[in-house]
Parts: C-alpha cells; structure tokens; sequence
C-alpha cells in the first residue's frame, strides 16, 4: 500500500507541476498575444502620425513658399519705390541749381511770370545765383534743406507705409 500511495502522491504532484508549467505557458502565450495586438496598435499610430507630420509639413512649406513668394514681390515693389524717392530726391536737387536753393514761383522777378521785362532780369547782378548778394527769388537756405528734408522723410514714410499695406493684405489673404 504504501507503494501505491507514493505512486499516488508522485502522480498527483506530477500533475500539480503539469498544471502549474501549463498555466505559465498559456499566460505567457497571452502576454505575447497581447503584446503582439499592442504593437500592432502602436505601428499602426505611429504610420497614421507619420503621415499626419508629412501632410502638415507639406502645408507649412506651402504656406512659407507663399509668403517667400509674397516677401519677394513686395521687395521688389519697395526697391522701385525707394528708386522713385532716390529719382524724386536727385530731382529736387537738380531744381534747386547750383546755389543748392529752391526759387519761389511766386516772386515776381522769377520765371515767367515775373514782371520785369527781359532786359531788366538780364541786367539785375542780384538775380544770378553766383552772386554773391542774395539772388532774387530764392529760398533761404534753411527754407531749402528743411523743405528737402520733409519732402525726403515724407516720400520715405509714404513707401513704408505702401510696402506695410501691401505686406498686411498678404498676411491677411493666407488662410
């Protein structure tokens, strides 16, 4: 009896580490199961925000290209109106003659509309800008630089403004 009772207790403990190693075989075989389905969830996420990144990263490029494209054309707008100031400016300064002062168009001793007759204009030795007495018609010097000044910061601040307008207009257009 006692031999079956060993072969008993043997059998029964046998079975208890069959079970037992089973049970751990069928859980980790579920863990792999499970870990497998994590992974697939995973890569799954990881290709939809990949193509996800690559669309939005396709949109920014667009919409700096845009905006290079926008930045490029008002430079070249804001060259020709610096141009236009410069030209303007080059001008002025031709009009003021070699004295470097503007005439009143008002004065009666200048231009045509003046009313001296030819020969008195002629004659006159203060009417000649390389006089050294003060020319008829003539600005005073500081009248002239602060007349070239404020036309030179107006033209400048008109084309800042034209190029930020432009610049706002084409911000506001991009979605």
């Amino acid at each position: 009896m006692m031999g079956t009772l060993l072969i008993r207790v043997a059998a029964i403990a046998a079975l208890l580490v069959i079970l037992y190693t089973g049970e751990q075989y069928i859980e980790q075989r579920g863990a792999d199961r499970q870990l497998a389905v994590d992974m697939a969830a995973i890569n799954q996420q990881k290709a939809e925000a990949a193509a996800l990144l690559a669309s939005w990263t396709a949109k920014v490029h667009q919409v700096e290209q845009g905006f290079q494209e926008l930045t490029n054309a008002q430079n070249i707008k804001d060259f020709d109106h610096e141009k236009t100031v410069a030209d303007l400016s080059d001008r002025l300064r031709r009009i003021a003659g070699p004295a470097g002062r503007l005439r009143d168009p008002h004065d009666p001793g200048c231009g045509a509309g003046g009313s001296r007759a030819p020969s008195e204009a002629a004659s006159a030795s203060g009417d000649r800008a390389a006089d050294p007495v003060e020319a008829g018609g003539l600005l005073s010097e500081q009248l002239t630089g602060l007349l070239q000044q404020l036309t030179l910061e107006a033209d400048t601040i008109n084309a800042a403004y034209a190029s930020c307008r432009a610049d706002a207009y084409g911000v506001r257009a991009q979605p």
